[in-house]
């Protein structure tokens, strides 16, 4: 079934993107009073909660016009911004994060406004189970890492706050640094499985896993994986953390992103053809 008109796109995402909006000024609210009245939380969780809704119920309808489980390239990072936000959501919950969640729910917005803005330009062919599993987990590990990427981003920019002489007022609205590297590290050991699990499911059930088109794919995706390895077995061995941890975070979802992102603009856009 062929994607719905596309002059139809905008309009129907400007309701989500709305609200995603009015979610991010709550959680700004909330999070400036948390202190003083720690009921600002609610408004921001149930309109965080009803964007996120409502963005799931687009991004599945989306998938149903095309067959099966397969995005365009705007439409795969808005899936991403999905998951971006749903970590904001979480995040609004947890005591002292509230100013992560206007972060992450603003990237949210960001990524969801591009939802449907690429028309579908061929016919997409519904892949297996086994093989819309592998997709599930790729783009669940990368959201992971995603929200591990905003972190570290948080992280370096909070350190480099707090060296300063005169720190700026809003890094109080941030949780202290170990909070924020036990969550980073959390966060990157549970995407690290899952990516694990999706790059040993590529290899059982995708045939054709290094042919031309997908070896850079797979290439990257396992550079990423040994960058995440290498972070993880320094902070246990050799306690890595701060800016190392961040650095090499952010170094491992870059190529990460490469591997899912650039090969999913060359297939489409370059060549016109689709993978995921």
């Amino acid at each position: 079934m062929p994607r719905a008109p596309f002059r139809s796109q905008p309009l129907r995402g400007l309701f989500v993107t709305l609200l995603y909006a009015v979610a991010v000024a709550a959680a700004v609210r909330a999070a400036r009073g948390h202190a003083q009245r720690p009921a600002l939380r609610e408004p921001a969780v149930y309109l965080a909660g009803t964007a996120l809704a409502l963005h799931a119920w687009w991004l599945a309808a989306i998938v149903h016009t095309h067959g099966g489980f397969a995005l365009t390239l705007a439409d795969s990072a808005s899936l991403l911004g999905w998951l971006i936000g749903a970590g904001g959501l979480v995040a609004l919950c947890v005591p002292g994060f509230r100013g992560v969640a206007v972060i992450l729910l603003a990237c949210a917005l960001l990524l969801a406004a591009g939802t449907g803005s690429l028309p579908q330009i061929h016919e997409y062919a519904a892949p297996d189970w086994p093989l819309t599993g592998h997709m599930l987990l790729a783009m669940s590990a990368a959201g992971l890492f995603a929200l591990a990427a905003v972190l570290a981003v948080v992280l370096i920019v909070q350190d480099a706050g707090l060296r300063s002489r005169r720190p700026a007022d809003w890094l109080a609205l941030l949780p202290p640094i170990e909070s924020l590297e036990r969550a980073l590290f959390a966060i990157t050991v549970t995407g690290f499985a899952a990516l694990s699990v999706a790059i040993l499911a590529g290899f059982l059930f995708v045939t054709n896993l290094f042919a031309q088109h997908l070896a850079h794919k797979t290439v990257l995706a396992l550079s990423a994986w040994l960058v995440f390895a290498v972070l993880l077995a320094g902070h246990w061995r050799f306690g890595w953390r701060g800016r190392r941890a961040a650095s090499y975070t952010l170094a491992g979802f870059g190529i990460l992103v490469l591997a899912y992102f650039g090969s999913k603009f060359v297939l489409e856009v370059l060549l016109g053809r689709s993978w995921g």
